[in-house]
């Protein structure tokens, strides 16, 4: 009878494991046609840009920015990709099984926003068959250019990152492989070469793999992504040491707040509060709340240089920061964005019994809205004040950049639907 009893127990435990695969609601249907019409407009937008030019967007040069909110939607997404696969591989190389049920999400969250940090720059061209440039002309570039280093790097992190997706997913597939025979075709090409015996061989490539993706994460985002910005004295604004610590941060703290929102989400959407523990996000919570304060600093030292005997130019950009016309949005991010969430979420740190997963969630959703204002504030005040004799300039997204922003989000969020409605999120073998 106690065999027959655990084995129901099992059986109940990964029915409710599966449930994104074994059921699907009105809202699902609902949820699927909001996001497909917001797609369908961002490819109007982007059908009215391709047919007319740039003109349609407010970038421009060389009064004006030429980089605005796709750049911004760039280094957004880079950021979550890093952070997230960073969360999983720390997970998997400190034996955090604490945190175990939010690294697949944090994996898939990767995978997903290098594809929109893809989708950004290419759009941001304007000529997307110029894209292949950048192939064609690698070996010449690599050696001298950071924009090469970053296609290079970023390429290589996909690879890897999807890699790791795949292998800590065959074992999983495998155990459910029976249950979804509409599925079995493509389960079974993802299970190329599978063993029931490979689990020790994959935790030592999933090992090694963690190493590697962190080395990454470091090069990339406090790296090459942040020497796009920083290893140019010709911007005032940008021409900075603190480029690299300051990109790292905002990408790591910027993938835990993510990961919060959107493990929450699943977890009472699909009513997982026994396998995510509230422990866990009072964990994240209070980690999330340090790095953000950490990140409050290096906003201070970063005016606080521009401010102080620094060339006149960078003076200039800190007053468009912090009284002229990006002070609007800048004063409501430190403020509303930044510091009172980082204080909730320590204090609740601090006081384990003042903890609410509520407040939590919603101060790490306003931590994720701020870090994209913080990106355009990094992008696009420093291009409004040229250096050569040219008259200032000013800088709106227009209806056409929204749309295609909007729409780049509504895509992410579709594909993290469709990853949940095709393979499972939480890790069933480790349960």
């Amino acid at each position: 009878m106690d065999i027959l009893a655990r084995k129901a127990s099992s059986e109940k435990a990964t029915s409710e494991l599966l449930r994104p695969l074994l059921h699907t609601s009105k809202g699902f249907y609902f949820l699927i046609g909001a996001l497909l019409i917001a797609v369908g407009w961002f490819m109007y937008a982007w059908y009215i840009q391709l047919t007319e030019g740039l003109v349609v967007s407010n970038l421009r040069t060389p009064v004006g920015a030429a980089w605005g909110g796709y750049i911004a939607n760039f280094v957004f997404y880079v950021g979550l990709a890093h952070g997230g696969i960073a969360i999983a591989a720390a997970i998997r190389l400190l034996n955090l099984h604490k945190y175990q049920p939010v690294a697949r999400m944090g994996e898939v969250l990767t995978v997903i926003s290098l594809m929109m940090a893809g989708i950004s720059i290419t759009i941001d061209m304007g000529r997307p068959d110029r894209i292949f440039n950048i192939i064609i002309y690698w070996p010449e570039r690599i050696a001298t250019s950071s924009l090469s280093w970053d296609v290079t790097v970023i390429i290589l992190y996909f690879t890897m990152s999807a890699c790791y997706l795949w292998l800590t997913m065959r074992k999983d597939l495998a155990l459910v492989l029976h249950r979804f025979p509409r599925l079995g075709f493509l389960y079974k090409i993802l299970l190329i070469g599978y063993r029931p015996d490979e689990d020790r061989a994959v935790h030592r490539m999933t090992w090694w793999l963690s190493i590697a993706i962190i080395f990454l994460v470091v090069m990339l985002s406090g790296g090459v992504v942040a020497w796009i910005f920083g290893l140019l004295p010709s911007r005032p604004g940008w021409f900075s040491a603190l480029a690299g610590p300051y990109f790292l941060t905002a990408a790591i703290a910027s993938a835990i707040a993510a990961i919060i929102v959107v493990s929450a989400i699943l977890r009472r959407v699909f009513h997982w509060q026994e396998h995510i523990k509230a422990e866990v996000y009072s964990g994240l919570g209070t980690f999330l709340g340090i790095l953000v304060m950490f990140y409050i600093y290096l906003i201070f030292s970063e005016q606080l240089t521009m401010n102080y005997a620094a060339p006149f130019a960078e003076l200039l950009i800190s007053l468009k920061i912090l009284q002229g016309e990006f002070a609007i949005i800048f004063w409501p991010m430190v403020s509303i964005g930044f510091f009172i969430p980082a204080v909730t979420l320590i204090i609740q740190g601090v006081r384990p019994q003042w903890f609410s997963l509520n407040r939590t969630v919603i101060a790490s959703g306003l931590i994720v809205i701020a870090f994209w204002v913080k990106r355009f504030l990094i992008v696009v005040p420093s291009l409004l004040r040229p250096l050569l004799p040219f008259p200032e300039g000013s800088y709106s997204p227009s209806w056409v950049e929204w749309s295609i922003i909007a729409g780049i989000f509504a895509m992410a969020i579709l594909l993290y639907v469709g990853f949940l409605k095709i393979f499972p999120i939480l890790d069933i073998g480790e349960e």
